[in-house]
């Protein structure tokens, strides 16, 4: 549902878009429900209890002080509440080769997805390929030199970034932690050559932000593994290759050339000259000039919202159907919507859980690297920042983040040996 849900609300089901934006909400209620005594056990529940607590509070508080919307705050609490114990559910129940199989599965998708947006890059933005949720408007967003970025089945360009982030990490996962056969070699191929396309013709900055964060934390992990450099060195070669066919590509050099004019233009508006300053000095200026305060400025200022906030769900598309004002008081940031919503106290104490979960996962990833098992830490890459800075209001991006550090969590389980194995 997570991959296809956008399809539904364009193409398939566009008078049930709404219906469909929350239809994962029962199946999550339904999968606590079977498994939430192996959820509420430790260590998981030394997580739970405190998110719990905050979200709780906060519920209360924007009945009583803040928004006063009961479907408002349903909506708002429902994130936390259902979808984020997810990720220790997918702990408990699956272990690394079932994250193995979940990769492949993703792989396969990653070949007709890739498609899919080269076709929707070359198609108007008025196209059917390229309508909104709804039937109604377009999913595509602005990018450069006239080209929009496609959004595949997704809603938005922010499902296809997630999607080929957690490809990515799927592809190294098949290549660096199994013992890949003819076939799944061809697959990888593949998956690898969509890849490479899905980075210029989606346009965006945060997937090759993302792809990169991927290939650094598998470095580390082979590195912490003590795997030979023969085959490292072989995946790189196998990269490169992959690239350069790529590149042979008319739509690849067309859409290169508007993911280029993005990042310039994103250069000049953060002050930065690409032909004077280099792609470095570009990378540089926009993660002191857009990452970094984007952690910053929302703690900064975090005392001139409401002590206690406007009301969790506040900062949700139902927030801006059903109330006056919606989204305007809160930013657009994650941690701006979350400070706002829930107030300095309460936003600050759910964003440090956010950041110490990541940082627990991560550090739990490394142990197992330096274990032999790569897997974790090589998720870790598509797990750390969307897990402190998505905006989980957003169905898609919420979605993706309890399956991502779920996955990351449940690989580093060993495949448990059943009564008739032995």
């Amino acid at each position: 549902m997570l991959i296809f849900e956008g399809a539904l609300r364009k193409w398939f089901l566009p008078s049930l878009s709404s219906v469909i934006a929350i239809i994962r909400d029962p199946i999550a209620l339904y999968a606590l429900f079977l498994g939430w005594p192996l959820v509420w056990r430790q260590p998981w529940i030394n997580w739970l209890k405190p998110l719990f607590c905050i979200v709780i509070v906060g519920f209360i508080l924007a009945l009583i002080v803040g928004h006063g919307d009961l479907i408002v705050a349903f909506y708002g609490a429902r994130i936390y509440l259902l979808h984020f114990p997810l990720i220790f559910l997918y702990a408990s129940v699956f272990d690394r080769s079932d994250v193995l199989r979940f990769g492949v599965v993703t792989l396969i998708l990653s070949v007709p997805q890739a498609l899919l947006i080269v076709a929707q890059s070359n198609s108007p933005d008025t196209h059917i390929l390229n309508i909104g949720p709804g039937g109604e408007g377009i999913a595509s967003f602005q990018g450069s030199l006239g080209r929009s970025r496609p959004p595949g089945t997704f809603s938005f360009i922010t499902g296809i970034v997630s999607f080929y982030s957690l490809s990515t990490a799927s592809l190294f996962s098949l290549l660096y932690g199994s013992k890949p056969g003819l076939y799944a070699k061809i697959l990888a191929a593949c998956a690898g050559f969509a890849i490479v396309v899905a980075i210029p013709v989606s346009i965006s900055r945060s997937l090759l932000a993302a792809v990169i964060m991927i290939l650094v934390s598998t470095l580390i992990a082979l590195v912490l593994a003590r795997i030979p450099v023969s085959r490292l060195l072989f995946g790189l070669v196998a990269l490169a290759l992959v690239t350069y066919i790529a590149t042979t590509l008319p739509i690849f050099q067309v859409t290169s050339e508007a993911f280029v004019a993005r990042w310039t233009d994103a250069g000049s508006a953060m002050g930065s000259d690409r032909s004077s300053d280099g792609d470095i000095g570009v990378a540089r200026d926009q993660v002191t000039g857009r990452v970094i305060p984007g952690f910053t400025d929302p703690v900064a200022h975090a005392w001139d919202a409401p002590l206690l906030g406007y009301g969790i769900g506040m900062g949700s598309n139902m927030a801006s159907q059903r109330l006056p004002g919606g989204l305007q008081p809160l930013g657009e940031g994650s941690w701006e919507i979350t400070i706002g919503e829930l107030g300095p106290l309460l936003g600050l104490s759910l964003l440090f859980w956010r950041v110490s979960l990541g940082i627990w996962i991560t550090r739990v990833s490394l142990s197992a690297a330096l274990r032999h098992n790569i897997l974790p830490m090589i998720f870790v890459g598509a797990t750390f920042m969307p897990l402190l800075t998505a905006q989980v209001t957003q169905p898609t991006a919420l979605g993706f983040v309890a399956v991502v550090a779920g996955l990351n969590l449940a690989a580093v389980n060993q495949p448990r040996i059943t009564s008739q194995s032995q």
